[in-house]
């Protein structure tokens, strides 16, 4: 249970799932292990340039880009079985908000 939930079942890709990685702090790994993610506090720390939302990415240096340190100095990146649906894609260098 708790962070390994769902992880021995195949990916299916007719609902465009995979898994991505989603950096965060240690204490807010620890949350979102116990209690998921909260719509409510999404981008209550690095913005919402594409709305309101969880944001993931394929890379884990990019995910790292949004770690920050805990109280111990020590930093924290989940990877996450994530549904993508209907996916939006650009690739302007500086799109508009």
């Amino acid at each position: 249970e708790g962070c390994s939930r769902g992880a021995s079942e195949p990916l299916n890709p007719a609902c465009n799932e995979w898994y991505l990685f989603h950096g965060t702090t240690p204490q807010a790994a620890e949350s979102i292990c116990k209690a998921d993610f909260k719509i409510n506090l999404a981008g209550g720390s690095t913005g919402t340039l594409y709305g309101r939302g969880t944001y993931f990415a394929e890379s884990c240096t990019k995910a790292d880009e949004y770690a920050h340190a805990g109280d111990s100095g020590e930093y924290a990146m989940l990877l996450c079985r994530t549904l993508g649906g209907r996916v939006r894609y650009t690739d302007e260098v500086e799109p508009d908000a």
